[in-house]
C-alpha cells in the first residue's frame, strides 16, 4: 500500500511560515498603533490638566508673564498632539498593509491546501480502484482455480 505524498508539500510549508511571519508583523504593528494611541491620550490628558490649571489660576489671579508661559506650553502640546496624530496615521497605514499581505498569503496557502486535498482524494480514489481490481482478479483466479 502506497503512502500519499503531496509534491508541493515544501511549498505549502513555506506559505504557512510566510503567513505566520506576516501575522507576527501585523501583531507588532497593531501593538505599536495602540501604544501610539495611548501616547496621544496622555498628551490630551496633559492638555486638559493644563487648561484646568490655567482656569484655576485665572480665577485666583495670574500675571501675564505666567499666562504666556502656560500658553507656550499649550501650543507645544498641541504641536506634539498633531505630530502624534500623524504617527498614528502612519501606523494605521502599516497595519492595513499587513492586513492586505496577510489576506494574500492566506489565499495562497489556501490554494495549496485545496490542491493537496484534491490530490489526496484522487490518490484515495485510485487506491480504492486498484484494490477493487485486485479483489476482482483474486475472485476470478479462485473461480478459475476451483473449476
Amino acid at each position: 500500500m502506497l503512502k500519499f505524498s503531496f509534491k508541493y508539500e515544501n511549498l505549502l510549508k513555506v506559505k504557512e511560515k510566510h503567513e505566520d511571519v506576516i501575522k507576527g508583523k501585523m501583531h507588532k504593528a497593531q501593538s505599536k498603533l495602540q501604544d501610539e494611541k495611548n501616547k496621544l491620550k496622555e498628551l490630551q490628558n496633559q492638555k486638559n490638566d493644563c487648561e484646568k490649571h490655567i482656569s484655576l489660576k485665572m480665577q485666583n489671579g495670574i500675571n501675564i508673564k505666567d499666562l504666556k508661559v502656560y500658553d507656550s506650553f499649550l501650543i507645544g502640546l498641541k504641536r506634539k498632539m498633531d505630530e502624534q496624530r500623524q504617527v498614528i496615521e502612519q501606523c494605521k497605514i502599516e497595519v492595513n498593509k499587513y492586513k492586505q499581505e496577510l489576506m494574500k498569503a492566506a489565499m495562497e496557502k489556501k490554494t495549496f491546501e485545496k490542491l493537496k486535498e484534491k490530490e489526496k482524494e484522487k490518490f484515495y480514489y485510485i487506491e480504492k480502484k486498484e484494490e477493487e481490481n485486485f479483489v476482482d482478479q483474486l475472485v476470478t483466479f479462485q473461480n478459475f482455480k476451483s473449476k
